[in-house]
């Protein structure tokens, strides 16, 4: 009766989830898919407090020709520019470590390893008494070319090892950060971490402004600047789901589009199903903004699945609004018919979706959480839409271009109608042979699937596929890797302690660790020389053995030696406020305390990508103790990934226990015969069973990503037989 009433409803609440879904943001990043209670999110927490340079923004400046003065004074240029910012806008700008190399060669003394000190005074000393004894009279020297061991040559391995820094000047030429081929220096702004990707835009946009006001081509014709590093890597990865996201859902729509156009064989069939699915996809959405945070990874291809679930119910009811018209009736008529024949089969059947949907809410992933609510919500307010807004769709449609009334058919709807039919009619016994063979089959499949571990572990294979290596930045981010050590790419774990004096407690239990748990851990204390105390009295003794030498000797070589690695007379042992900003501020943590943060690089066994390995690294770490008794924050993808394992782990078996049971329960009283019941639980068993096999045959693993086609697959695969099943019974009753 008033159609337009209902339909400019509908608009203005599509208009208005169109502004509440809009809010909706998309956070790419994996820990995005765990609840707070995670050890890694509440580490997370407490570390983004503290530190600001966890996250790494790379420039790569680049010459093909090989100008490396140009490329190097571009990276001066840019690094003052970048320096003279805030911290607080850009991070910890690193471009060059001689500094360091200056700072060893300054206390070479103390740098010197313990064992060749003592080998020097040993030297020293035998020297001197050798000198004491030739004066002597009576002393005949018979070894005097077979010493111990040359003081020039103890000497040579002490200039040699006060030269600390030369190793590093091979791998970093005069410091820069540069590639072994001459062709690439780096440089890296070690940004805070946040959670909040518009920060890292301005980042990466303050590096951006900054490298074009010095125009790279002014100091080298082919001189190119390439941003790169996880900050890049993950804004490239977040743009791919966006991108992605978007083809997903115009594949869906034009999938559907053409089969409502394949069935109905009717344009307005495009038009009405249209205007009864907009409406609660978008208040799908709107709900989301108010009930999570932001889309993740997960939910981000929700409205793809909303889309091409939700239209279930409502080309159920246009379908039967045609049949009736075709059989006579008018559009109140029909639209009754449709109604009365159609409501309870849908109800009970998206009832069914939304409840494999909400049985993901139970979990605690946020992954599975967030696509239980929005794809509960959604199923359920797709449902109210066909048997409101699309009713009212086609009364409106009937009013500008009716439908005329047509003489029904003898035969069956469709040529889909008459092929299933048939077969189901005419060989019932083969059709369900042919199922308990591919049942059978697909039981073997899947055992041999489990036996072998379904699961996916080696997270490569979760990034986009299309990205991965075709991105500039990846490939630029590997050549860069080549220069630094593991534990400067960000592949470690970070720790932060409470104390300085925790340093030594941690890494007494890390080294207790076998070496199939990490490959080493570095600290602020790691660049400070050791054993001071020590070396302080033996190069006492070398300094005053030195000097008495000195005097005795006839070498000039091996009086200027001695002069060159004479110990000085007061030494200071430098501290931790004396190591340069470029080594200092990579361990400093907001307000420029240095020396509580540690690392620990992965196990040369094992690869940061294996699942399994994340899982025993992460553990391992979680049993570390401080002095107080307390386990010290972790930070790191190593954390983040152990959880989301264990996370999924964990809350599989509640989902799908969840999702099979509500459905079952809902199938068993929306018949009133019991064998319509079963035979729909049967039917419901053999897709789930077959969809398994499929996916053991094509080697297809389980994450937690795709696990979700489990649980929702219960809900959405009963309102197949449902609706035919209850459609069956209103033909025979």
């Amino acid at each position: 009766r008033r159609p337009f009433v209902i339909l400019l409803i509908a608009a203005v609440i599509s208009v208005v989830s169109f502004f509440f879904a809009r809010n909706l943001g998309l956070d790419s990043r994996f820990i995005a898919l765990l609840p707070e209670n995670r050890p890694s999110v509440q580490d997370l927490e407490k570390v983004q407090d503290r530190v600001r340079g966890l996250s790494s923004l790379t420039v790569a400046v680049q010459s093909p020709s090989g100008d490396v003065d140009a490329m190097r004074k571009f990276v001066r240029d840019l690094a003052a520019k970048l320096e003279a910012l805030p911290s607080e806008e850009i991070g910890v700008v690193d471009w060059n470590v001689g500094a360091y190399d200056d700072f060893v060669r300054d206390h070479k003394h103390l740098y010197a390893s313990l064992d060749l000190l003592e080998r020097l005074r040993d030297s020293l000393e035998e020297r001197r008494d050798r000198e004491v004894l030739k004066n002597n009279p009576f002393w005949i020297d018979f070894e005097e070319e077979d010493e111990k061991e040359s003081i020039d040559d103890v000497l040579d391995e002490l200039e040699a090892e006060g030269e600390r820094g030369e190793e590093r000047s091979d791998k970093f030429p005069e410091g820069y950060y540069q590639h072994a081929d001459g062709d690439l220096v780096a440089m890296f702004v070690r940004s805070e971490i946040s959670s909040d990707a518009n920060a890292a835009g301005r980042v990466i946009d303050r590096t951006l402004a900054e490298i074009d006001a010095l125009d790279a081509s002014s100091y080298a014709p082919d001189l190119k600047v390439t941003l790169s590093g996880d900050v890049i890597i993950a804004k490239e990865e977040q743009q791919a789901i966006a991108r992605e996201l978007v083809l997903a859902t115009t594949l869906t729509v034009t999938i559907v589009l053409l089969l409502i156009v394949l069935f109905f064989g009717r344009p307005r069939s495009i038009v009405l199903l249209g205007t009864g699915l907009v409406p609660p996809v978008l208040a799908s959405f709107a709900v989301a903004d108010f009930t999570v945070d932001s889309l993740n990874a997960s939910t981000a291809f929700l409205g793809s699945i909303i889309i091409g679930n939700g239209v279930n119910p409502n080309i159920i009811w246009l379908s039967r609004y045609f049949e009736e018209r075709r059989g006579g009736s008018g559009v109140r008529g029909s639209i009754l018919g449709a109604h009365s024949n159609t409501w309870l089969a849908t109800m009970i059947a998206s009832g069914a979706a939304a409840l494999a949907y909400g049985s993901l809410m139970i979990t605690d992933f946020r992954g599975f959480r967030d696509f239980g609510i929005i794809g509960g919500v959604g199923m359920i307010l797709c449902w109210v839409s066909a048997i409101t807004i699309l009713p009212a769709a086609v009364a409106a449609y009937e009013r500008f271009r009716p439908l005329p009334p047509a003489k029904k058919k003898r035969r069956r709807s469709g040529g889909y109608a008459d092929a299933f039919a048939a077969l189901a009619a005419r060989v019932p016994r083969s059709v369900v042979a042919v199922s308990i063979v591919l049942s059978a089959v697909s039981v073997a499949l899947v055992t041999y699937a489990a036996i072998q571990d379904p699961f996916e572990y080696d997270f490569r294979n979760l990034r986009s596929a299309r990205e991965e290596g075709h991105s500039e930045a990846r490939r630029v981010q590997w050549r860069v890797n080549s220069i630094l050590a593991s534990h400067e790419q960000g592949r470690g774990i970070a720790i932060l302690l409470d104390r300085r004096e925790d340093v030594p407690v941690i890494r007494e239990q890390l080294d207790q660790m076998p070496s199939s748990i990490h490959g080493g851990h570095h600290s602020l204390i790691d660049f400070l020389p050791e054993d001071t105390e020590a070396k302080l009295r033996l190069l006492a003794e070398i300094r005053e053995l030195a000097l008495e030498i000195r005097e005795k000797v006839d070498s000039e070589e091996t009086i200027r030696k001695i002069d060159d690695n004479l110990p000085p007379e007061k030494i200071d042992v430098p501290t931790l406020e004396d190591l340069p900003d470029e080594i200092a501020l990579r361990f400093a943590e907001k307000d420029g305390t240095r020396g509580r943060m540690m690392m620990v690089q992965e196990s040369d066994e094992f690869l940061t990508w294996d699942g399994r390995y994340l899982v025993r690294w992460t553990t391992a770490l979680r049993t570390l103790r401080m002095s107080n008794g307390e386990r010290p924050p972790l930070a790191g993808r190593a954390p983040v990934f152990a959880d989301i394992i264990s996370a999924v782990y964990e809350d599989m078996p509640k989902a799908i226990v969840a999702a099979f049971s509500a459905t079952v329960v809902l199938l068993l009283v929306a018949f009133r015969r019991r064998r319509d019941s079963l035979l729909c639980i049967m039917a419901l068993l053999m897709g789930i069973l077959w969809m398994a096999g499929t996916m053991a045959a094509l080697g297809m693993k389980l994450n937690f990503l795709n696990f979700v086609a489990f649980p929702i697959t219960f809900g959405n695969g009963a309102d197949y037989s449902i609706n035919v099943m209850r459609r069956y019974r209103l033909e025979a009753d």
